[in-house]
């Protein structure tokens, strides 16, 4: 479950915009980016995005690499990353891991201020200050980069990149800067805006997997 857990640390259950804070918390051209980007996503009734995931441990010098995928309809949303597969229908949550053959079922928590799958392009909207870096090119687009800092000192990272499609508006990559010295980069490798999606993709079924062994954590 670490390699889930630091992926939810990450990224995704703010959905209050908050764009009232003072000049030098939070510079006018970023927010506008930014607020680009959530009108973008709320005009979605569901997206599907792959991405991957490189972990950088500067001390020791280890990388990791890890691809993924996750589909979101609202607060719902189908999460597939490193054996691991994770379905929440907005009251239920199931966490299949492959290996063990074993799904945990929780219910689902939005509690203020976490992050969570469904915050992943709208999590920068509350608690940070952010600031315009400037328009780059990245892999032969056009990307907008912008850096934020979190107010709250206590989190575990200090600092995040995000690079925003400044065509597609929508986060294209964002680099995790943690306090231990790891450095977490998330790559979208395809967005795709309003795909379709059955009900059945957001809640386990039992007869799809046989032999599992269920956990009920409720």
């Amino acid at each position: 479950m670490k390699t889930l857990l630091s992926f939810t640390a990450f990224c995704f259950t703010i959905v209050c915009l908050s764009f009232n804070g003072a000049a030098a918390q939070k510079d006018a051209k970023a927010q506008e980016v930014l607020k680009a980007v959530s009108t973008k996503y709320r005009s979605y009734k569901s997206i599907e995005a792959s991405f991957k995931l490189n972990r950088v441990d500067q001390k020791s010098k280890k990388t990791d690499s890890f691809n993924g995928t996750i589909t979101i309809s609202g607060e719902r949303y189908n999460f597939v990353m490193n054996n691991q597969t994770v379905m929440c229908d907005g009251k239920t949550t199931w966490t299949y891991l492959k290996e063990s053959n074993e799904v945990q079922v929780s219910e689902a928590r939005n509690e203020e201020g976490s992050i969570t799958p469904t915050s992943i392009f709208t999590m920068y909207e509350n608690g940070f200050k952010s600031k315009f870096v400037g328009d780059i090119v990245a892999g032969g687009k056009k990307v907008q980069l912008i850096e934020l800092t979190p107010e709250d000192s206590k989190k575990n990272y200090f600092k995040i990149m995000l690079q925003v499609d400044k065509t597609g508006k929508y986060i294209s990559e964002a680099k995790i800067y943690e306090k231990n010295g790891s450095i977490l980069t998330y790559s979208i490798v395809k967005f795709t805006p309003n795909p379709a999606v059955s009900d059945d993709k957001f809640v386990f079924n039992k007869a799809k997997y046989p032999g599992v062994d269920v956990v009920d954590l409720r």
